[in-house]
């Protein structure tokens, strides 16, 4: 065996793909803040999760969704390095 298998966590964002996520995610942080009580809540934490997900999507790095579809925007290939 060499050694290549599933990797859990692969680089395939881009710094610029990082940013858009990261704000979108505080938008939606921002929005479940600012929100008034009368607006439907579970619209409102649906959008928190999100936004927890796109938080993990910028630490990390990695997108599984751009993974199942084969995209790859980082610029460096760091899979074989």
């Amino acid at each position: 065996m060499t050694g290549e298998g599933f990797k859990l966590i692969i680089t395939n964002q881009s710094n610029k793909d990082r940013i858009i996520r990261l704000s979108i995610a505080l938008a939606l942080i921002g929005i479940y803040f600012l929100s008034p009580s009368e607006i439907n809540n579970s619209l409102i934490t649906i959008g928190l999760g999100i936004a927890g997900v796109l938080i993990f999507n910028v630490i990390s790095g990695n997108c599984y969704i751009y993974r199942a579809l084969g995209i790859n925007t980082c610029p460096v290939d760091l899979e074989n390095h």
